[in-house]
């Protein structure tokens, strides 16, 4: 096969797949990592992938908004190591606000079961799986339906969340950089994650490689709003030091 063909079949896969990893590809295709790693730097220059460690997924302007079970495939592997270390820093009765990103709620689908909690959450899907955990106390916010998101939306919603005060906050973005601080890809889903770290004693970013150096259309917050950063990405020594001047504290998923 040619190297051109070769690409456009990959440039394939992860438009259908969201995500492709190296070691699979090189399997897949008979030809070595590093042969690989060259086909994906070249799609990366062409906009139709972001590398990560390890492989590589849609890049963030093409997959802004995705249908949420799109969303569901992405980098599921990375969010759910996350998330095992997230879901340790919940604590027996506290109340959570959850974006509707798909991190946020795999947080919270492994927070032990015998701690009952509170959650708080504009997230259609979210409120769907989380129903049958008996341990949760499930808290809808309102608002106009983003059929795309299948999350709620809308000044309705701001304000229902400004009626509540959580302890913890668990989200995620589209995009951090040392330069915008955190980003998303709408106002109105920027302004309610802005009202949810308002109205929270504590803030944990979930974030995944892929968000890395990205960017966004609308600023969300400073990144010294936010407390801890939870990643599976090995952070450079630019990132380390970012953070540390943020006052933000960084758990590594191992």
């Amino acid at each position: 096969m040619l190297p051109i063909e070769r690409r456009k079949e990959i440039a394939q896969m992860i438009k259908k797949e969201k995500s492709v990893r190296v070691n699979q590809l090189s399997e897949q295709f008979d030809v070595t990592e590093e042969t690989v790693r060259r086909d994906l730097e070249k799609l990366e220059k062409e906009g139709v992938l972001k590398r990560t460690y390890g492989g590589a997924v849609l890049d963030n302007l093409v997959s802004d908004d995705l249908p949420y079970s799109d969303r569901e495939k992405v980098n599921m592997d990375q969010k759910r190591l996350i998330a095992k270390y997230a879901a340790q820093l919940v604590d027996e009765g506290e109340t959570l606000f959850i974006d509707a990103s798909t991190s946020a709620l795999e947080v919270i689908k492994q927070v032990d079961p015998a701690k009952r909690i509170t959650v708080i959450t504009n997230s259609l899907n979210a409120i769907h799986q989380l129903s049958q955990y008996s341990h949760i106390n499930l808290i809808g916010i309102g608002g106009n339906l983003n059929e795309q998101t299948f999350s709620f939306e809308g000044p309705m919603a701001a304000r229902f969340i400004d009626h509540y005060y959580a302890d913890k906050m668990f989200f995620s973005v589209k995009g951090i950089s040392k330069e915008r601080g955190m980003m998303d890809s709408r106002e109105s889903l920027a302004e309610l994650k802005s009202h949810m770290i308002a109205n929270s004693k504590e803030t944990i970013l979930v974030i995944d490689e892929s968000k890395f150096d990205q960017s966004a259309l609308v600023r969300i917050i400073e990144t010294d709003a936010i407390d801890t950063v939870i990643t599976e990405y090995p952070l450079d020594k630019s990132w380390k030091s970012y953070f540390e001047d943020q006052g933000v504290h960084v758990i590594l998923a191992k």
